[in-house]
């Protein structure tokens, strides 16, 4: 059934992301950026949570009825340190370029104890990573980055703001690494929906996959701990990664923040 239930799945968190959170917190404030137009907004205002929005362009969220706070992400985010319990934060990484400033603000902005749930497009997907071997693309059909296709829908500016499409897809490792490197703790990643042609490609290529995953432990040159590595295979092996079309990457912030302290990389 659960197989099922991914492969009809329509791709979209709307729908469970209340579900996803309830997992981590009862209730809370909640920062939805970029909020798009509210539709996640709304759902996890429906699982009891408060929930604030912010976007680049506050207009589309406001025209469906939520308050929105104009924001930057690629800029200090107006908010106090420590300041929410939650940060939501769907498909906005691929389109900044500092990714770093960017989830450092984030980890700056959350409690002690807080969740931060980032969802992006998966290029480790089997059918991504095919499509990369022979385009140097993951999806050349809808993220072709080239110098008249790096904005979303053709050259598209508005005023002072450019948003700039996939041209930052970033992948479970480097999140993972990222996320780490800013002092929280990767909880696990979770998918949406199964590729179609990822599902027909699982038989083929599952046994190199597992076996260029496993080499990864005999890599000398980059020691880690057994627990580093269970942790990585556990999530790069999982069929969430492996056929799930979007990656859904949770970390929590450590109850004592100065434990482990990020590298400053604030703009």
């Amino acid at each position: 059934m659960a197989f099922f239930r991914h492969l009809t799945h329509s791709g979209h968190i709307r729908d469970e992301i209340g579900l996803i959170l309830k997992r981590y917190l009862s209730s809370g404030r909640v920062l939805d950026i970029p909020c798009g137009d509210g539709v996640n907004a709304g759902q996890l205002a429906k699982a009891g949570f408060d929930v604030e929005c912010a976007d680049l362009f506050p207009e589309r969220a406001e025209a469906k009825g939520f308050e929105c706070r104009k924001c930057d992400m690629t800029k200090r985010l107006p908010y106090d340190d420590e300041s929410f319990d939650a940060v939501l934060h769907s498909e906005g990484i691929e389109h900044v370029d500092n990714q770093l400033s960017m989830l450092a603000e984030f980890r700056r902005i959350l409690k002690p104890g807080g969740i931060l749930i980032v969802t992006t497009p998966n290029i480790l997907a089997l059918s991504s990573r095919v499509n990369f071997l022979f385009s140097g693309h993951p999806r050349p059909g809808r993220w072709l980055v080239t110098e008249s296709h790096g904005y979303w829908g053709g050259s598209k500016s508005y005023g002072e703001d450019t948003y700039y499409g996939h041209v930052f897809l970033i992948n479970a490792f480097q999140l993972r690494f990222y996320l780490t490197h800013m002092g929280l703790d990767v909880l696990g990643v979770e998918t949406t929906r199964y590729s179609f042609n990822s599902v027909l490609l699982m038989p083929f290529l599952y046994p190199f996959v597992w076996w260029g995953t496993k080499r990864m432990r005999s890599n000398k040159r980059f020691p880690a701990t057994e627990e580093m590595h269970k942790a990585i295979e556990k999530e790069v092996l999982s069929p969430a990664l492996l056929l799930g079309s979007k990656l859904i990457m949770v970390a929590r912030m450590p109850s004592d923040p100065q434990s482990s302290g990020p590298t400053d990389t604030t703009p």
